[in-house]
């Protein structure tokens, strides 16, 4: 019986980890099927050898990050072991890049903060300074704050249709209390509202404000650090 690789992309593996993965981590899955090459999801399911895969992973190579290809190898053969379980897997992936992690300096964050603290996001670099994620931020109202902090037990991500939906925490230890300068609290119970603005609004205005002051540009999650 034809099964083609992608009805099992869309309507079998996908669907089946639906309602359990963050809507984040389903619209990567979409992603995934939607960059694979044609040839491929035509196959039906039970023709697919170790050689197709391999080819498969060498043309998504030559224009993905290496740790992009990796997590395309990992997704293919999870939805391949739900039918075939017995399949037997030896592909050989790009190498690992290490990682580079730019660490703000605390010279520079005093500055930074310095810099933006009439702007609207200022006490969302604060609260990034203190270890929340964008995304933990970006779903944060008011209400969730009391006198000394603030509860983190959600975030604001994309899904699948680029549309921002409110989901758990990336995971059960990322659930914490998080006790924040009551300048900070006052600010945002004031002016009624914690972010306002798209989902890369928040970087985009502090990467122009790192430029501005001569600072080196780091991700937001580096603020973490």
């Amino acid at each position: 019986t034809l099964f083609p690789y992608t009805t099992l992309f869309r309507s079998s593996y996908i669907a089946s980890k639906k309602n359990v993965l963050s809507p984040s981590t389903i619209k990567g899955y979409v992603a995934v099927e939607r960059n694979s090459p044609e040839w491929l999801l035509d196959m039906n399911v039970y023709d697919v050898t170790q050689l197709d895969i391999q080819k498969a992973v060498n043309e998504y190579s030559s224009n993905h990050s290496p740790k992009s290809v990796r997590n395309y190898h990992a997704l293919i053969v999870s939805a391949l072991k739900m039918f075939r379980p017995n399949m037997s897997f030896n592909t050989t992936l790009p190498q690992k890049l290490a990682k580079e992690v730019t660490i703000p300096s605390h010279d520079d964050i005093i500055r930074l903060l310095d810099a933006m603290r009439e702007h609207d996001y200022y006490p969302c670099v604060v609260l990034g300074c203190l270890g929340l994620r964008r995304s933990e931020i970006q779903a944060l109202e008011p209400s969730d704050f009391d006198d000394n902090g603030v509860l983190i037990n959600k975030a604001r991500v994309l899904n699948e249709h680029n549309e921002s939906v409110v989901k758990a925490t990336k995971t059960t230890s990322s659930t914490r209390y998080v006790y924040v300068p009551s300048d900070i609290i006052k600010i945002i119970k004031d002016r009624g509202y914690v972010y306002r603005g798209n989902h890369n609004t928040l970087i985009n205005v502090m990467h122009r404000y790192q430029d501005k002051i001569g600072m080196p540009r780091c991700r937001f999650h580096d603020l973490r650090h």
